[in-house]
């Protein structure tokens, strides 16, 4: 009986040793194919090819408002291509297709007149989707065109050298060439930084964390520096100097609004090739990161520091994230973006509404929050 008792003990330890090893080599595989089911999702609100995102107006994921944007698919595209060597045939696959659909969805959103993208579509007139009573945003032109969209649109998009030459010469027209600007603080007010926003009538709105998407673009893209590049770079080293990216996140990164969303785009910047000038900083980055890690109790935030980290070269401790806490990641109450109406607003009346969280819509997307989880499993062990 003791004999049969062992057999057994070794053959359940044995078989538990094979499984855990087989789920490290199919995480990868499991979060493609969440990814991709999610895409594949048909109903009668979401375009094809569209990732699922909603809207909320509390700090809390709900499903209840769905919500067509194009940004989450350049966003998980980014991160596809940017981890595609580390892939095996079959997962390349995978990435391809998913990329290609997101490549049909991109027309619904692509400015008619120039080569630009918007966060809502742009093939019929839409509402502003946060609140009913915003009647001056509704209509086709409820939202300009922006430079998130456009920059990571063109990298989905596989753009030839010349197309990004063209955005890069059209982007210098969308600075804050009025100074003082007064959508941000005084010490900030004249900055020749770009614009978030592609709108001649919208008010100049800062964002480093846009700022790091465009000059991920210029770099990724070997561009010739401007001086709105310069600008720009010498803009986010300020927020970083001052501790502004601690202190105040939600006010010079408004659509981002937290400091480890904004330390992740810091680190996908940097990680495209080196910049000087963010070399030499990078300690306080680290720094800031590991603070931020030891305090934090999201495992989602948690997820992002350890990226941003990793891509710095460093070794923060292996997370455990596993199927019991999946869904933690997947459905996580904190907002990777943010809807911030005041941003557009003069100081200080912004400021008021961004301190008290008026007119802030928070969006959620599963897929970006895999995505960004497949991201951290592929770069935690290479």
């Amino acid at each position: 009986m003791a004999l049969k008792f062992c057999v057994f003990t070794s053959l359940w330890l044995f078989l538990n040793s094979i499984e855990s090893k087989a789920q490290d080599s199919i995480t990868v595989d499991y979060l493609l194919d969440k990814i991709e089911t999610q895409q594949l999702k048909r109903n009668n609100f979401f375009i094809d090819g569209v990732f699922p995102s909603y809207i909320s107006a509390s700090k809390k994921f709900k499903t209840r408002k769905k919500d067509n944007t194009i940004f989450y698919n350049t966003l998980i595209s980014y991160v596809l291509k940017d981890n595609y060597s580390k892939l095996n045939s079959q997962q390349k696959t995978i990435c391809d297709s998913i990329i290609l659909r997101s490549e049909r969805a991109l027309k619904y959103f692509k400015n008619q007149n120039r080569n630009t993208y918007n966060f809502w579509r742009t093939d019929t007139a839409t509402r502003f989707h946060y609140s009913w009573w915003l009647p001056i945003f509704e209509g086709r032109n409820s939202l300009p065109d922006d430079m998130d969209d456009t920059v990571l649109g063109l990298v989905m998009n596989n753009e030839n050298k010349d197309s990004a030459e063209a955005l890069h010469e059209l982007m210098q027209s969308y600075i804050n060439k009025n100074p003082p600007l007064k959508t941000t603080y005084k010490f900030y007010k004249n900055e020749s930084a770009y614009s978030t926003w592609f709108g001649k009538r919208f008010h100049v709105v800062f964002d480093i964390s846009v700022l790091c998407n465009v000059l991920s673009f210029v770099q990724q893209n070997n561009l010739q520096w401007t001086k709105a590049d310069s600008a720009s770079l010498h803009h986010i080293i300020q927020t970083i100097q001052r501790n502004d990216i601690v202190k105040h996140p939600t006010f010079v990164s408004p659509y981002y609004a937290n400091t480890s969303i904004i330390l992740y785009h810091l680190a996908r910047l940097m990680s495209v090739k080196p910049i000087a000038a963010l070399d030499n900083i990078k300690p306080q980055l680290i720094e800031i990161a590991n603070e931020r890690l030891q305090l934090s109790n999201n495992i989602f935030e948690k997820m992002m520091l350890s990226s941003a980290l990793l891509k710095w070269n460093q070794q923060p401790q292996q997370l455990n994230i596993n199927a019991n806490n999946f869904k933690e990641v997947e459905l996580n109450n904190l907002p990777f973006f943010i809807g911030n109406i005041p941003s557009y607003f003069k100081q200080p009346f912004k400021e008021g509404f961004i301190n008290l969280r008026l007119l802030m819509y928070n969006h959620y997307c599963p897929a970006w929050n895999d995505c960004l989880l497949l991201e951290y499993f592929l770069i935690s062990k290479k």
